[in-house]
């Protein structure tokens, strides 16, 4: 009979944990948002400034998913070239992303020697201080708003082999959507 108490119990205590460590169903689910904008343009002078908008809702897995999310979280940010004259090169390519207001500032990062062709097929990673994570976060905070930015791009001293030059790039940071089940 002690026995039999014994492996009663012993399954007991095993079903327990396992029930208590068990997989949920519902747990929270995580997503991957790459948010990104191109920027592209043809010209000879000696500047390229562009601007760009971008909204979460132009994303669809934010749309999809926009009612269940409990949260958004900066990942990390890249930017990438996707096309470039030979030898399109500049100095201080300045890379920004403001709220929606375009005058307040998320981020800035500057790169002093720019050469276009380095960045293809090899994405230029950005790395944002502490206090540029908190305001990209802090500004993500309520995450069924619709939140949009402004991207800006800017190259001083722009030279290229030719008279004409174009560039294709893009920036995309990526975010983490908490979705609840």
């Amino acid at each position: 009979m002690k026995n039999l108490y014994k492996i009663i119990f012993t399954v007991a205590v095993i079903f327990t944990f396992i029930a208590i460590n068990a997989c949920d169903p519902f747990d929270d689910v995580y997503l991957t948002l790459a948010l990104e904008t191109e920027f592209n343009t043809t010209g000879a002078g000696t500047n390229i400034s562009l601007t760009n908008n971008l909204c979460l809702s132009d994303f669809s897995d934010y749309e999809d998913n926009r009612d269940k999310l409990e949260e958004i979280k900066y990942i990390t940010s890249a930017y990438l070239t996707l096309n470039a004259s030979k030898d399109l090169r500049g100095d201080n390519l300045t890379l920004k992303l403001y709220q929606a207001d375009g005058t307040t500032l998320l981020f800035q990062y500057v790169l002093p020697v720019f050469v276009a062709n380095n960045y293809v097929n090899n994405p230029l990673k950005i790395n944002l201080t502490q206090q540029e994570i908190n305001n990209l976060n802090t500004y993500l905070l309520n995450p069924k708003e619709d939140k949009c930015f402004v991207a800006t791009l800017d190259v001083s001293n722009v030279s290229s082999s030719g008279i004409i030059y174009n560039l294709e790039s893009k920036l995309e940071f990526v975010t983490e959507l908490k979705i609840k089940p």
